[in-house]
C-alpha cells in the first residue's frame, strides 16, 4: 500500500507538470529551439492550435549576417515584425544568443518574414554557429534564463512586436533543448514524493 501511494503521488505531480507545460497561452507564442524545433502556439481567441515552424540553416541578409544560420519562417498577417535583434546576456554579462528579425522577403500581408537564431554555446547544435559581426539599430537586451525558456515580450516599436494579436505577442527561447521542461516535471516529481512521505506515518 505505502508504495502504490508514493507511485500515485509521483504520477499526479508529473500529469500536473505537463498539464501547466501545455497551458494555452494568452498571446501567440513563438518557440524557438537550438536544435531547430520552433512553433507558434495560438491562444483560444485566434482558434487555438499549434503551428510547427522548423528551422534550417540558410543565409541571413541582415548587418553582420553569417552565410549559414538557424532561421525560422514566420508570416504575420497584419504587418511584418519591426526588425531588430534581441540580444541574450549570460550571467556573466556575455552574449550567449541572439533572436533576429530580418525584413520580410515582400511588401505583402502574410509575406514570410526570417528570425533568425543565434547562439555563442558552441554545443554542436543548429543555432551555435557564431553570433553576427554587426547589429541591427533597433536592439533590446535582456538577461537569459539558464533554468529554463528565456521569456520576451517586446513592445510597440521592438523588434518582433506584432499588431496581428491586440495584445502583442511572446516568445519562449530555449537556449538548451528542453532544459526548463525537465527540470520542472522533476521537482513536481520530487515534491509530491517529498509529500508524501511526510504525510505518511510511520511503519
Amino acid at each position: 500500500m505505502k508504495i502504490s501511494r508514493i507511485v500515485l503521488a509521483v504520477l499526479f505531480a508529473l500529469a500536473a507538470s505537463a498539464n501547466t507545460l501545455r497551458a494555452v497561452p494568452s498571446l501567440p507564442t513563438f518557440s524557438f529551439h537550438e536544435n531547430g524545433n520552433g512553433q507558434l502556439e495560438l491562444p483560444l481567441l485566434f482558434g487555438g492550435g499549434v503551428i510547427p515552424l522548423p528551422g534550417t540553416l540558410t543565409s541571413d541578409p541582415g548587418p553582420g549576417g553569417l552565410a549559414s544560420a538557424l532561421a525560422f519562417t514566420a508570416h504575420p498577417q497584419v504587418a511584418p515584425f519591426p526588425v531588430g535583434d534581441v540580444v541574450l546576456l549570460d550571467a556573466s554579462g556575455h552574449v550567449s544568443d541572439i533572436l533576429r528579425f530580418d525584413p520580410e522577403t515582400s511588401p505583402a500581408p502574410g509575406a514570410p518574414q526570417l528570425i533568425f537564431f543565434y547562439s555563442n554555446d558552441h554545443a554542436g547544435l543548429l543555432a551555435d554557429t557564431g553570433l553576427p559581426s554587426l547589429m541591427f539599430s533597433n536592439t533590446v537586451t535582456i538577461q537569459e534564463n539558464a533554468y529554463g525558456p528565456t521569456i520576451y515580450t517586446p513592445g510597440e516599436g521592438q523588434p518582433g512586436f506584432s499588431t496581428d494579436s491586440p495584445l502583442g505577442d511572446s516568445f519562449l527561447i530555449f537556449s538548451t533543448p528542453d532544459t526548463g521542461s525537465t527540470l520542472l516535471i522533476l521537482g513536481a516529481a520530487s515534491a509530491g514524493f517529498v509529500f508524501l512521505r511526510w504525510k505518511m506515518p510511520a511503519v
